[in-house]
């Protein structure tokens, strides 16, 4: 198989990944009720989305991010077994999985991606999509685990004899930014005269992260208002208008530059859910702009990361979403999450780390 079916791959193994958790937290809540199901929801959050850069770090150590996908998708088809036995146990099963499968498939789509957004997009897009599509099925009473397991035991044997050329080790350690079509041979896209529009600087960076605070928190509250008001239509919506971001997020990126997309995607999308509520008119372009942010924000992270594939994509697809949904979670002051990104990036601007105007961070290719 070629490296370039490797991300497309992993995005539908994604999809059914979650749709599985997305069906048990479902039937969980119809059956146990919305305390119980909240309580739940917090542990399966917990593990599934705060662990991942600790995860991550495990596995580029070990440096096995096929295992870890592997396994990931053993604890899914293990939670979607418990589930009728304990609940519980069944959660904690779900969310182990969903860390672990998060950073070995982001770490895999990294290697195989080649520096482009789209590619990517292509894989982070059908995960919502999915837990979504999971969710509205337990709720419609669609809660049979047999497919759910036959399409995650095919997706794991695909995955599983994947040729070693499709996914190179040394891809995997090194950085992911690579030379870009039309710069120069022997010239990275770092150096180049291009790299204006794909690099984001420090300082950018830790400007994108807190926009995405911003605006994930604005989402969460948003989503978990439509949840107990019982409203999956527009869940669904939500869903989709997420996964349709990401994949034109990452196209876009390759084609204006990931720091001309990223910032401006971010900072629309903060004004447009800040002002939403439950007016899906503006919830949906400012999740979708929201989420089109992804691919590229995900790309900027690794390249500040060499050799650290997986952690890059436990702090992307778990670090953001526990910062921006934590605080409400416990109970805290919504506006906690976008405090603390913003105090550390007061704290890297007065360490002089990347001040603004500071000249691009850059790599021997």
């Amino acid at each position: 198989m070629h490296a370039a079916a490797v991300p497309p791959l992993l995005g539908l193994t994604h999809a059914v990944s979650d749709g599985a958790a997305g069906l048990l937290l479902g039937a969980v809540a119809a059956a146990d009720g919305p305390q119980s199901a909240v309580l739940l929801a917090l542990v399966y959050n917990a593990l599934a989305f705060a662990t991942q850069p600790f995860v991550g770090w495990a596995v580029d150590r070990v440096g096995r991010p096929r295992a870890a996908v592997l396994v990931g998708i053993a604890c899914g088809a293990a939670a979607v077994i418990a589930r009728p036995l304990d609940a519980r146990t069944a959660v904690v099963l779900a969310g182990i999985g969903s860390s672990l499968f998060h950073v070995g498939g982001g770490a895999m789509t990294l290697a195989a991606a080649d520096g482009r957004a789209a590619q990517a997009g292509v894989f982070a897009a059908p995960g919502v999509v999915g837990l979504a599509v999971g969710g509205a099925m337990a709720a419609g009473g669609w809660t049979a685990g047999g497919p759910w397991l036959a399409l995650l035991g095919a997706l794991a044997t695909v995955i599983a004899l994947l040729p070693a050329a499709s996914v190179d080790p040394r891809d995997i350690s090194r950085p992911v930014e690579k030379r870009r079509d039309g710069d120069a041979p022997g010239q990275s896209a770092s150096t180049s005269g291009r790299a204006a529009a794909h690099q984001l600087e420090l300082h950018d960076l830790i400007m994108a992260l807190l926009l995405m605070a911003i605006a994930l928190r604005s989402t969460a509250w948003t989503a978990v208002q439509f949840v107990w008001a019982g409203q999956h239509s527009a869940l669904l919506a939500l869903a989709l208008a997420a996964g349709i971001g990401k994949v034109v997020g990452g196209f876009a990126s390759d084609r204006f530059g990931r720091r001309n997309w990223a910032l401006g995607a971010l900072t629309t999308a903060a004004a447009l859910l800040s002002f939403a509520d439950q007016r899906l008119a503006l919830l949906l372009p400012g999740v979708a702009l929201l989420q089109s942010a992804t691919p590229a924000m995900w790309l900027a992270v690794a390249d500040r990361l060499p050799g650290r594939p997986a952690l890059a994509s436990g702090l992307v697809f778990g670090g953001t979403i526990a910062l921006g949904g934590a605080p409400l979670w416990l109970g805290l002051p919504t506006a906690l999450g976008a405090a603390v990104a913003l105090a550390a990036a007061g704290v890297w601007w007065l360490s002089g780390v990347s001040p603004p105007g500071a000249a691009p961070l850059s790599r021997e290719p």
